[in-house]
C-alpha cells in the first residue's frame, strides 16, 4: 500500500482579502485627505472604530461604499467628495492583491480641491438593515449640489473583492 501524498497549496482566504482591502482603504483615505490640504489626524484617531465597521460589513457583504465628504462647517452641500464603491467579485486569482497608488495620485491631482476652511467626515454606506456595529448611527449624505461625479475605476483589488473610486468635482 502506498503512503498518502500531501500537497501544500498557498491561497489567500477571504479574511486576508478583508484585511488587505481595509488597510489599503485607510491608506487611500489618508492620501485623499492629506493631498486635499487637510490633516488626516481625525481619520487616524478614529480608525479603530471605522475599521470595525468596514471589516464587519465586508465580512457580511453589506458594505456598499466608503465616502469622504468635504464640507464647510454648517453646510448641507459637499464642497468635494470621494466615493470608494465596493464590489464583491475579485479576480478569483490567489495572490492577486494590489493597490494602484500611482493611479490614485493622478486622480487626486486632477480633482477639485476643497477650501482650507473645510472639514471632512468618513461615511460607510451599507445595504438596508446592516449587521449592527457599535458607535455607528444613521446619517444623511450632504447634497452634491453642482458637483458632478467622475467614475475612475479600480484602485484596490483582491481575489475576493475590489474597491473602485469615484470623485466629485
Amino acid at each position: 500500500m502506498a503512503a498518502p501524498a500531501y500537497a501544500y497549496t498557498h491561497s489567500f482566504t477571504q479574511a486576508h482579502s478583508i484585511t488587505f482591502l481595509s488597510d489599503n482603504l485607510r491608506n487611500a483615505l489618508r492620501e485623499v485627505i492629506r493631498e486635499n490640504g487637510l490633516s488626516p489626524a481625525n481619520l487616524m484617531q478614529d480608525w479603530d472604530g471605522i475599521e470595525r465597521g468596514i471589516r464587519t460589513w465586508l465580512r457580511t457583504r453589506e458594505l456598499l461604499r466608503i465616502l469622504v465628504e468635504f464640507y464647510k462647517p454648517g453646510a448641507s452641500v459637499a464642497s468635494a467628495r470621494w466615493d470608494f464603491p465596493i464590489e464583491y467579485s475579485g479576480s478569483g486569482v490567489d495572490e492577486d492583491m494590489w493597490p494602484d497608488k500611482a493611479y490614485l495620485q493622478q486622480l487626486i491631482a486632477k480633482s477639485a480641491r476643497p477650501t482650507v476652511d473645510c472639514l471632512y467626515r468618513i461615511v460607510l454606506q451599507t445595504k438596508d438593515n446592516p449587521t449592527p456595529v457599535a458607535d455607528f448611527v444613521d446619517c444623511t449624505l450632504r447634497s452634491t449640489g453642482q458637483l458632478s461625479a467622475r467614475q475612475a475605476g479600480t484602485v484596490i483589488a483582491t481575489p475576493h473583492m475590489t474597491a473602485a473610486v469615484m470623485y466629485w468635482r
